[in-house]
């Protein structure tokens, strides 16, 4: 059975019947530093142990955490990896100053986000700069999200092309914490974010427990791994 979730802030979350929770801390997790956090909306269910990051925008979303997204290379295969949670891909092919995602998937933005795409091809980073505009009725089939600083190239549906929001410097996604608990930020238009807990440091977590926890991810937390374990300093 799957989980039965709210997607209201505050929320309680419910597991329907089956294996139950996975085990994510080896070490207490009242020893812990743990930090309540407000999610951005959009994003769905989040399991714990999900690696998450945070809006750098300079407006939109700000200060809000979302699901970490590794640089597409070795580490990513392809979008339908635990990377594309953090994602949107394109539905549509790209135009320049456009991009054009599924209407459910527009709501993980709002006006003022920065933004970047990539492809499952390889071909780079591009900054779309900053989202002036999101349009989600002239068309039914998509939204479509204006920022003027992209151009169209690469940006097809046939070399897979997403997009997400800048969290840092290059790559742009930058980890800054765990996950603690399942939480629901919500889908499409009724998506509203989730209050949660994040742990900063002081853990030790059962490797198999985490998300999207990439060698670049665990650099940027301050964490190590033998494999079995990854130790949050």
């Amino acid at each position: 059975m799957s989980k039965t979730l709210g997607g209201s802030i505050p929320q309680v979350v419910q597991n329907g019947e089956g294996q139950g929770y996975k085990r994510l801390f080896y070490s207490l997790r009242e020893q812990a530093l743990i930090l309540d956090k407000t999610f951005a909306p959009g994003y769905g269910v989040l399991e714990a142990g999900t690696v998450c990051c945070v809006n750098s925008s300079a407006a939109g979303n700000t200060g809000k955490v979302y699901p970490f997204v590794p640089a597409y290379g070795s580490q990513v295969a392809a979008l339908n990896t635990d990377a594309a949670i953090g994602v949107a891909p394109m539905v549509a092919n790209s135009s320049s100053g456009h991009v054009y995602v599924s209407v459910d998937n527009s709501y993980k933005f709002i006006v003022g986000d920065q933004i970047y795409f990539e492809n499952t091809a390889g071909d780079g980073l591009v900054d779309c700069g900053v989202i002036t505009a999101i349009d989600r009725t002239t068309n039914p089939i998509y939204a479509d999200i204006a920022c003027g600083a992209f151009t169209a190239t690469n940006g097809t549906v046939a070399k897979h092309a997403y997009i997400y929001v800048v969290s840092g410097a290059t790559p742009y996604s930058v980890a800054k914490y765990i996950l603690d608990k399942d939480i629901d930020t919500g889908t499409g238009e009724d998506a509203v974010g989730a209050l949660g807990s994040v742990v900063v440091s002081n853990a030790i977590f059962y490797s198999t427990g985490l998300v999207n926890a990439t060698a670049v991810a665990l650099t940027s937390l301050g964490a190590s791994t033998d494999g079995r374990f990854t130790i949050l300093k």
